[in-house]
This record gives C-alpha cells, structure tokens and sequence, in this order.
C-alpha cells in the first residue's frame, strides 16, 4: 500500500498544499490501497488513519491532517474523481470513470490542466452552449458552437439577413466605411483589422469544423474559446453603441 506519509513526508507539508494539491495525494493513496485496505474508502476512516500517520510532538494523532484530508477528500467528490459507494452508506466511496484516467497525482494534476477554463473568463452565451461541451472533452465541438455564437451575435446587433454568412457577414457588420458595428471614432486602420479579425476568427475556426472532423487538445480548444468569447464581447460593446446612436 502506498500511505499518505509515503508520499508527504511530514505534516507541515499536507497543511501547507491547498486541497486541490493535496487531493492529488489523496487519490493516489486510495487507489494504491489494496483488498486488504479497503476500509481506507471509508472517508472517516482514511482521514483518522491519516491523522494517526502524522503524530504531534505528544503522540497524538494530528487533528489538523485529518481536517486537511476530509477537504481534499470533498475537492476529489466536486471535481468528479470519487463518488459515493451505491450499495454501501454513511461515507463510503469509490473511484469513478474519470479516476480511471489518472493513476497518481502527476495524472490528476493534468487532467485538471487539460480541462481547466475558468467560467469567469467566458461569456456567458458559451457557459451554456460551449464550455459544458469543453468539460465532456469534445473540444472541436464546443470551438465550433463559440464562434456560431459568434456569428449569429454579429448578425443579430448589425440587423443583418441570413443571406450572409460567416466571414461574408462579418466584412459587411465591420466594413470600415460603413459597417453597421464599426466605430467611425477609431482610426482607419484598427476598423480595418477588427473587420479581418472578426471574419478570420470564424473563417479558421467555425468552418473548417463545420467540413471535417478536426482534432483539438484541451489547450487549443481554451485558447479558442476565450478568443470567441473575447470577440463575442466586442460584439456586445458596438450593440449597445449602436443602440445609443
């Protein structure tokens, strides 16, 4: 078995690690924890054992350790690692699917790596049409929903028909001239690059998903979705300045 004290060395470390980083321990602990340390699934359990792993300076098993591993314990519940056991009750648990992708605190740190996107960063058009699909992992799917959202927001606030459609509505909503969305305040040349930004943005990440299967990492799919949400608040400024005139 692999106890907590094996991979913390002493308990003014498990105090100082943050429940997210320590439940990387936590879970590797569990899942190392063999037929004969099955009652370490036991929340009460595994935090009293802990506790006792990590004495004070009287022999008293460390209360705080304890406190420390019951947060780690709730993060890895919230974040989707472990669950309540079905057929067992009062605080026993299992690991669950996602678990099974990592296999030690190394795996699990970039599992949350991989699938972290603040929901404060989006817009909130995409919390509901694009970030649940980023969390399921299907990345072209939520990148090509973003910049839908995209689209049809520009053609909404420009008053624009159907008869135009991605890169062709953006040039018209942003045409420097007279673009409905464009802002004769700014100079030339930054309505001219807003204008390519807008069109090139849907262009290279809406279409090509919309003709093939396109494979995306977690990373590109956060750095697209926060691009889209950028550009989609943009949209929502030169609305309300349009609105105003």
């Amino acid at each position: 078995m692999t106890s907590l004290r094996s991979l913390v060395p002493n308990a003014e470390t498990v105090l100082s690690l943050h429940p997210s980083e320590l439940a990387g321990y936590v879970l590797e602990a569990l899942l190392a924890a063999g037929q004969m340390q099955a009652q370490l699934w036991h929340r009460g359990n595994f935090c009293r054992h802990a506790a006792g792993e990590f004495v004070d300076q009287h022999g008293n098993s460390n209360y705080a350790v304890a406190t420390a591993c019951s947060a780690a314990w709730s993060w890895l519940e919230a974040n989707g690692f472990i669950c309540p056991n079905p057929l067992q009750s009062n605080d026993w648990y299992q690991p669950t699917r996602r678990a099974s992708e990592v296999s030690d605190r190394v795996g699990l740190r970039q599992v949350v790596h991989n699938q972290q996107l603040p929901a404060e960063f989006l817009h909130p058009t995409l919390l509901v049409n694009a970030h649940p699909l980023f969390l399921q992992s299907r990345f072209d799917t939520a990148v090509f929903e973003a910049f839908k959202e995209l689209e049809v927001a520009i053609r909404t606030a420009a008053g624009l028909g159907h008869d135009l459609l991605g890169t062709s509505l953006a040039a018209r909503a942003f045409n420097p001239e007279d673009g409905p969305l464009t802002d004769l305040a700014v100079e030339k040349g930054e309505r001219v690059a807003l204008m390519n930004l807008m069109g090139g943005s849907i262009g290279s990440y809406k279409n090509p998903s919309s003709h093939r299967h396109v494979a995306l990492s977690a990373p590109e799919a956060r750095e697209m979705l926060m691009l889209a949400s950028h550009l989609l608040k943009i949209v929502d400024q030169r609305a309300a300045l349009r609105q105003r005139a």
